[in-house]
């Protein structure tokens, strides 16, 4: 964290801080704009340069916001798990959820404190055993055994809570 300390000021904090609020708050257009003022103060700092990442890939340019929050990640000589969490937002955006999925448990690896880092990988659930472990997880038959795994286990459960 030290480092991260050297290339900020107090007003760049703030900055951040109150972004950071509106961010948690989905509201990435306002913090894009706080973010933005905290880079002109302090524009190697990786965290910002993370949180401008997300917040452009939230509002749908996630090549850029890919390319930022990657960006801060190479910057980053800490370990710093928000930097992890917010590429794997991002990755999650395009779809890419093994990716994003590595990601998050790389920041969770670093820090269990971490509660955006167990936020996300709560959110994405755990993901079953493929049927036929023998066969890639995106092979058609295990998927179309997946899917009927899946609508046994939904049977089920509404037969046990009839009872």
């Amino acid at each position: 964290m030290e480092q991260l300390v050297d290339r900020e000021t107090f007003e760049s904090r703030e900055l951040f801080n109150k972004a950071e609020k509106l961010i948690r708050k989905g509201d990435y257009r306002k913090a894009e704009a706080l973010v933005g003022e905290a880079l002109r103060i302090s524009p190697e700092h990786p965290l910002y340069i993370s949180a401008m990442g997300l917040c452009m890939g939230m509002q749908g340019n996630l090549f850029d916001g890919e390319k930022m929050c990657r960006k801060a990640l190479s910057l980053s000589d800490t370990r710093e798990p928000l930097l992890l969490v917010n590429l794997g937002k991002i990755l999650l955006e395009q779809g890419d959820r093994k990716e994003a999925r590595t990601f998050f448990s790389k920041a969770y690896s670093l820090d269990n404190t971490s509660a955006p880092a167990a936020l996300e990988l709560s959110r994405m659930g755990v993901r079953k055993r493929p049927v036929l472990p023998f066969l890639d997880r995106s092979h058609p038959l295990n998927v179309q055994l997946g899917r009927i795994r899946h609508q046994i286990r939904m049977m089920r459960n509404k037969e046990l809570k009839k009872l």
